[in-house]
């Protein structure tokens, strides 16, 4: 994974934990600890992020792409960037190598250079106009 996204979910984190210990009503159970969940402990369901993703490309005009579209991209980037087939089934935990085939079709070297590209688009990073 990007080092952005790895920190960006460090930092989801740390809010968790401090809206945990804000919550009055905590309605988990006991050892559970959802990464996504309502603010009181309690999952979302399964259709949430697909719901929520909806509504993001709704509110921001953005053509309908399917989540899990985003495997499909993020396999062609990495095909496109010199990951071999290999590290991209593995990257996408497929158990099989045709069904990463389906995702993409062209086998490379692996480098680290190859997540440049990702990396550059942290949301955190500043934007210049061209």
């Amino acid at each position: 994974m990007p080092r952005w996204y790895i920190n960006e979910l460090k930092r989801y984190e740390r809010q968790w934990k401090k809206e945990r210990m804000l919550c009055r009503v905590w309605l988990a159970e006991e050892g559970k600890q959802y990464l996504f969940q309502s603010g009181t402990g309690v999952m979302y369901y399964p259709s949430t992020a697909t719901n929520t993703w909806s509504k993001f490309l709704k509110k921001n005009k953005f053509p309908h792409v399917k989540l899990h579209g985003l495997r499909h991209t993020a396999a062609t980037l990495l095909r496109e960037h010199g990951a071999d087939q290999r590290n991209i089934q593995k990257f996408l935990r497929h158990a099989k190598m045709e069904t990463t085939d389906r995702y993409t079709h062209e086998a490379e070297t692996v480098s680290r250079a190859l997540i440049a590209p990702l990396e550059a688009m942290g949301p955190r990073l500043p934007k210049f106009a061209p």
